[in-house]
């Protein structure tokens, strides 16, 4: 005869695992939920002789609040018997009975579960049913109950979990996690997003998954880990502010700090500093890191109170090119600005480094009317256009990039030719970009005579600069 499968229903994990171990080795067979949603999950694919639940399961508390029985009873045709687990504390034994009892007393359990179950009356068995998926909502079953639950009974299988966010995959082999991987990460990192998560679906498929073990962490350890760096997370994400919500950039360090102090930076410092050279969103960082997440904030933290790193803002905070009673000068020069033979709109452009026009490129978007490129920057450091800013009246302005990198010098007369100005913030291949120049007739606007020390991440800053490089066009 088939041994006896039991539904264990109980809010508390710990709880769960210690009564399914004793009831386990009376030979029966136990499935473990930590609420009446799991629950009602569970029991469509697997028949069960008999659902135990914590009294608080079973008899909420709550006003309205629905027992485990009467969840069961909206979504199965046949609701198996119930037994409620009563504590030991305060008058539980007094209000023991055959259906209520003492969640101690293991063996009047076993006794009362062995009197309700009954054989199968067919020849198929209904319980290899407990053999298809099962799906339960991130909402009243959190995944890391979830985890635990499956990791105590020892199930082998793919958790398949679909959020707003994406889709993920978590393998275990005998309640062991031996992979997961959850959009773009994979590992410890998307266990953790993954249990941060309150809102999709997961799956739990049985079987043995085909793995490539990347996790030999026991999944309770495992789960700890991740609850605790997600709630890590969480906490850091209150403190970050501005850096959340704006672009970031690596700047150059503040002045009291020592190259000492600079060859002491930790790994994830370093990776942060080596990926901003090119404007990132935070959550781009996240995402695009190995590290925890609440590592990585961490360090941004640590390198925006040094000076290292700052926000640029975001595209929502608009800034005029010039004012309204402005707007028809700059407009009439940048008219003018058109080289005959040349179509398109006036080019105004701006030669520096790569790293210096990659948040030019960003700051220049920030202005009102400026249109990102058709083309993404290209992956060599050759001349691209960064923007085009609609000035009204059918007259547009193009603001193209030319970094600064001699070997590809032969290449700047062609980009050059018919440009309205070129506007240099930096030395950088000083001598080529004249020669460059000289031979299209091309004129250099040296961004330093304007400003002194120029912030490329200054919308105000580069707007006054196109402004500035149209009136010292020679055409206007």
């Amino acid at each position: 005869m088939p041994a006896n499968r039991v539904l264990l229903v109980d809010h508390d994990v710990d709880a769960l695992a210690e009564l399914a171990g004793a009831l386990r080795e009376r030979g029966l067979k136990v499935s473990l939920a930590n609420g009446s949603q799991m629950a009602c999950e569970r029991a469509k694919t697997g028949a069960y002789d008999v659902v135990i639940a914590a009294r608080d399961v079973a008899e909420p508390a709550e006003e309205g609040g629905i027992g485990v029985i009467d969840a069961l009873s909206v979504e199965l045709p046949q609701v198996p018997p119930l037994i409620v687990l009563l504590e030991s504390e305060g008058d539980g034994a007094a209000e023991a009975s055959e259906t209520r009892i003492d969640r101690k007393d293991v063996d009047r359990i076993v006794t009362r579960i062995r009197e309700l179950s009954k054989p199968p009356t067919s020849s198929e068995d209904p319980r290899n049913l407990s053999l298809a998926p099962s799906s339960h909502s991130l909402e009243h079953a959190q995944l890391a109950d979830l985890l635990v639950v499956l990791a105590t009974e020892k199930r082998s299988g793919t958790l398949t979990v679909s959020t707003s966010k994406g889709s993920g995959e978590i393998r275990l082999v005998d309640g062991e996690v031996a992979d997961a991987v959850y959009v773009r990460l994979e590992g410890l990192k998307a266990v953790t997003r993954m249990l941060s998560e309150r809102e999709g679906t997961v799956t739990f498929a049985p079987g043995a998954p085909a793995i490539m073990r990347r996790i030999n962490v026991p999944t309770r350890a495992l789960v700890d880990e991740a609850r605790l760096l997600a709630g890590k997370a969480d906490d850091l994400r209150q403190r970050v502010g501005a850096l959340a919500s704006g672009t970031l950039i690596a700047g150059e360090g503040s002045s009291g700090e020592t190259s000492a102090g600079q060859a002491g930076r930790d790994p994830i410092e370093q990776h942060l500093l080596a990926r901003l050279r090119v404007p990132a969103l935070l959550d781009e960082l996240l995402d695009e890191l190995p590290h925890a997440d609440a590592d990585i904030l961490e360090a941004a933290l640590r390198l925006h109170a040094k000076g290292r790193i700052k926000p640029l803002g975001h595209a929502s905070s608009r800034v005029q090119l010039c004012g309204a009673d402005q707007l028809h000068l700059v407009r009439a020069s940048a008219a003018r600005a058109r080289s005959a033979g040349f179509g398109g709109p006036a080019r105004v452009v701006f030669a520096a480094t790569a790293a210096r026009l990659a948040v030019l490129g960003h700051t220049v978007l920030s202005l009102a009317d400026a249109l990102p490129p058709s083309d993404p920057a290209p992956p060599l450091p050759v001349p691209h256009s960064l923007s085009r800013i609609r000035l009204g009246d059918g007259v547009d302005l193009d603001v193209v990039a030319l970094p600064l990198v001699p070997a590809y010098s032969p290449l700047w007369p062609m980009a050059l030719a018919g440009a309205a100005v070129v506007v240099r913030l930096d030395e950088g291949a000083a001598q080529p970009l004249e020669e460059a120049c000289g031979s299209v007739a091309v004129t250099i606007l040296d961004a330093r005579a304007v400003f002194g020390v120029v912030d490329e991440s200054s919308p105000v800053q580069v707007a006054t600069l196109i402004r500035t490089a149209l009136d010292a066009d020679p055409a206007v």
